[in-house]
């Protein structure tokens, strides 16, 4: 299915004993952004792609997480309808563990990272025995 897949990296296999396994094209969460403003994206029909950094960049924003979590939303929902066009499926990788509660964030070095900003209230769901949390390209108001 086209879209987001939100996870810990923890949720893989190994170190899981049954757990999702990451897409091996991997990109780093600026690569991945700079990608999406050409006119043409880079990644092949049917991709499966492991965008990994977001809590780096996002913890180097802090405490001010708002403006840079906004233009990386904005950023993700110029390129949603070429994504979802290219049937392409991103795994957007944590090192931190991600919660659930009011709003979702990401655990990481001792801060509660808001990803609720960029990715609003995810669907949660159980793939393999791994916990996920499933977006739409098109991104909604969080």
């Amino acid at each position: 299915m086209p879209g987001y897949v939100l996870m810990s990296q923890n949720e893989f296999s190994p170190p899981k004993q049954r757990g999702l396994s990451p897409f091996e094209e991997v990109v780093g969460l600026f690569d991945f952004l700079r990608e999406l403003q050409n006119e043409e994206l880079p990644f092949s029909r049917n991709a499966c792609i492991r965008v990994e950094g977001l809590e780096e960049v996002l913890f180097a924003a802090r405490p001010n997480y708002q403006n840079l979590a906004l233009r990386v939303r904005n950023r993700l929902n110029s390129a949603a309808n070429e994504l979802h066009k290219q049937l392409l499926t991103v795994q957007i990788v944590f090192k931190g563990k991600l919660e659930r509660g009011a709003n979702l964030r990401a655990r990481y070095r001792g801060e509660d990272l808001p990803i609720h900003l960029i990715f609003g209230s995810p669907t949660f769901s159980d793939a393999e025995g791994s916990t996920v949390y499933k977006v739409p390209f098109s991104l909604t108001t969080p």
